[in-house]
């Protein structure tokens, strides 16, 4: 752990009225924009009345009273955070559509008894409603009832969507419920906590899922109800949970209490209001502030102050009144920032930091911190992602890849990306490509162009949901690599042009590519796992092993991430929020030195000097890449690959670069790209004695016939092979042509001599 860097600790700042509006307590709030594009708050109370709020905390009137008391409010999703509409559930087993003016719109008796929550999809086009009548019901945006998902015998405390709006969630007793929306759907269940689940959400962006109960503990789970966290008892019962829209941090609220944590589970900080029982929480959709709903009529407004964000040796921290502070550990330097508009969000990485607020991006340089690029935005970002080359922002238009001089490179706007749900984990970037998980179909991974925005060819399908992607930041073109991690936990690699996916590790829980090389590291099963070059993976799969190094990991924990992987030094987050560091060995980075000038020379030299198997092995499969088969065969030896290297020194005494380049095409066992080479080149022997080494007979019989051309070559080889093992002839094609054609070694073996004098011809020309 590094215990020397402390810096300030987020936390949660709160505003609330000295005197309460409502004169009963709040049992919902939510937050709306309004046709100025300002945050507004309502809230509803056990008095009856709907009251409106400035986001700084100011009451400004009642808008409308209702006749019934209200459980449960939930603002209809609009494009661009607008929205006109919102739901209430109230106690008379009806549910109403309010207008933002306060006229209730249309009243719909729903349950028998009480409506406890309501819940709109993501899109607005379905309501969910749930009461003390254990049903639950979908609604149209009119108010129309689709169907009745469930029927239990008990209550139904809290309801929540999927992100794909297929499948809803639900808490009745101890137990969390997981159904589709289609009729006929299995129903899934597990218990959750040791007393009724009051209150669950579902984050769309991370796809995890919150629950908190009775028993005064919150919990984590992912999406296929599998634990991920459990916090310690509280001092009462967990009556609130909600996830920012982010999907970063999360709060949980109880009787006079406020915690703000990190998705992990682990706690910024804990607020105490003179507040009662937390009924209510509702996020802004910037996720930088947060409202409450307390059981004395409180209504509680809280921002998010002191986020940190960290490089290297820089540590940026957003203070009160949008002004960020700049510390350099290094040089011990500290320099302040101040900005105008409310600060959304900020990210920090290759000598640049990226602030954005509603209307303008402004990206600051490490050199001078204080001469900033800004760019007029049209939409509020909600996402932020570096590489070294360029950035990328999302909003709801769609993802906009900007140079770190603040010009527009591209806009990527596509049919069905759903970009609200777009992450880190999710969206990446490097020097020539963009690649993201296709939120309508999470087995597919899209890539576009960077320069241009225009899709690269077509998606890459892997056959189960992906969880992580992240394209390498080394290299371009024909050596883009992106790694995946499934939702089996299973890493892959796969070149971006040609979509055929290379298992790495299972049981992983994070990974990451280093910032300056090709290595990529990875926390599976309590070790740390770097490879030196992973791309081994398409050169000689066999070399992989030997070029992983291996270390142990307990200490980070369960559930740890990466936070930067630079140099030699991995920073990893462990689940309770401590940062561990860990050193690979720094060889590596020297090689890739000399293997990206092209000294094989000196690079063999630092592997003779380390006399580490990992690097010869790295040097093996890098010089296999650039074709420097000398090298190679240097390198093979090394590390005792006895068949390999005699198998490259075959390679290196063929008569041109046409064999050679289809022998080690062979060699990387891609021997269709191998036949391909030597088609393309009208080496029609040398395709059909390929086949025949890989004893595939019938393809070599079937080009052999096609281009009428040493089909007794094939017969004879085929005669010989099966009288070397003893067998019979049992083909009915090869016993057709056997009997047509004459096939006699003397005349193969001159028709084979005149076909290696045509291919040393050739060289002379």
């Amino acid at each position: 752990c590094n215990p020397a860097r402390r810096p300030a600790v987020m936390r949660l700042r709160l505003a609330q009225e000295g005197t309460h509006k409502h004169t009963s307590m709040v049992t919902a709030v939510g937050w709306s924009k309004n046709a100025n594009k300002q945050y507004e708050l309502f809230s509803c109370s056990d008095d009856k009345t709907i009251q409106k709020w400035h986001i700084e905390g100011s009451n400004e009137g009642q808008i409308s009273t209702i006749d019934a008391y209200c459980t449960n409010m939930h603002w209809v999703p609009g494009g661009k955070g607008q929205s006109d509409t919102f739901s209430l559930a109230c106690t008379d087993g009806t549910f109403r559509l309010i207008a933002r003016a306060g006229r209730e719109e249309k009243k719909v008796d729903a349950h028998r008894g009480a409506v406890i929550c309501c819940r709109w999809n993501y899109d607005g086009s379905a309501l969910a409603t749930a009461g003390e009548d254990g049903a639950l019901k979908i609604w149209s945006r009119s108010g129309m009832l689709r169907s009745t998902i469930a029927q239990l015998s008990h209550a139904i405390y809290s309801v929540a969507w999927s992100p794909d709006g297929e499948h809803i969630l639900f808490a009745s007793e101890k137990k969390i419920c997981f159904k589709s929306i289609q009729a006929g759907q299995k129903q899934t269940e597990w218990k959750a906590h040791d007393g009724v689940v009051l209150q669950v959400d579902w984050s769309p962006v991370t796809n995890l899922i919150l629950s908190g109960g009775e028993d005064c503990k919150y919990k984590i789970w992912d999406s296929y109800g599998r634990l991920q966290f459990t916090s310690a008892p509280l001092e009462h019962v967990v009556t609130a949970v909600a996830w920012s829209p982010n999907g970063r941090y999360f709060a949980v609220g109880a009787y006079n209490t406020i915690k703000l944590c990190d998705k992990t589970g682990w706690s910024y900080c804990r607020e105490s209001p003179i507040s009662g029982s937390i009924f209510s929480i509702s996020w802004t959709e910037d996720g930088t502030q947060l409202a409450a709903g307390g059981g004395n009529g409180a209504v509680i407004f809280a921002s998010l102050v002191n986020r940190t964000i960290t490089w290297q040796y820089t540590d940026v921290t957003l203070q009160e009144n949008n002004v960020i502070r700049i510390r350099d550990v290094a040089n011990d330097a500290t320099e302040e920032l101040d900005f105008r508009d409310r600060v959304i969000d900020m990210s920090i990485g290759f000598g640049a930091l990226v602030v954005t607020t509603n209307s303008q991006c402004h990206v600051h340089n490490s050199q001078n911190w204080a001469t900033p690029h800004v760019e007029d935005l049209k939409e509020p970002p909600t996402l932020i992602v570096q590489s070294p080359f360029h950035f990328a922002l999302v909003d709801s238009v769609g993802v906009h890849v900007y140079t770190y001089e603040g010009r527009l490179m591209s806009s990527i706007k596509s049919a069905g990306l759903r970009l609200e749900f777009l992450n880190h984990h999710t969206l990446t970037l490097c020097r020539d490509a963009v690649a993201m998980v296709d939120s309508a179909n999470p087995k597919q991974v899209r890539l576009f162009d960077s320069a241009s925005g225009r899709p690269m060819g077509d998606a890459l399908e892997h056959k189960l949901e992906i969880l992580t992607i992240a394209l390498n930041l080394h290299g371009t073109g024909p050596d883009r690599k992106v790694a995946i991690m499934d939702k089996n936990r299973d890493l892959y690699l796969c070149l971006a042009h040609r979509g055929v996916f290379e298992k790495m590790a299972s049981m992983v829980d994070a990974f990451v590519w280093n910032d300056a090389t090709d290595m990529l590291c990875a926390l599976a099963d309590e070790k740390l796992m770097c490879w030196f070059y992973p791309g081994a993976a398409f050169v000689d799969k066999d070399l992989l092993p030997g070029l992983c190094y291996t270390r142990n990991a307990k200490d980070c924990g369960k559930s740890p991430y990466f936070v930067s992987f630079h140099g030699a030094h991995c920073t990893i987050r462990r689940a309770d929020g401590a940062n561990v560091q860990m050193v690979v060995p720094h060889f590596p980075l020297l090689l890739y030195q000399h293997f990206e000038k092209g000294h094989w020379e000196k690079a063999m030299r630092l592997c003779r000097y380390v006399k580490s198997p990992e690097l010869w092995s790295c040097l093996a499969a890098m010089a296999l890449h650039s074709r420097e088969l000398v090298t190679a065969e240097t390198a093979l030896a090394a590390i005792d690959e006895v068949d390999k290297v005699h198998f490259i020194s075959h390679i290196n005494k063929l008569p041109d670069e046409v064999l050679k380049s289809a022998e080690l095409a062979l060699f990387c066992k891609r021997p269709e790209e191998a036949i391909g080479i030597l088609l393309q080149n009208k080496r029609l022997y040398r395709a059909i004695k390929m086949y025949i080494r890989m004893h595939k007979w019938e393809p070599a019989l079937d080009l052999a016939v096609q281009h009428k051309t040493h089909v007794d070559t094939v017969l004879a080889y085929r005669e010989r092979h099966l009288a070397q093992m003893k067998h019979e002839e049992n083909n009915p094609k090869f016993k057709r042509l056997g009997a047509e054609i004459p096939h006699d070694w003397d005349t193969v073996k001159a028709k084979i001599d005149e076909e290696k004098q045509n291919e040393k011809r050739r060289m002379v020309e």
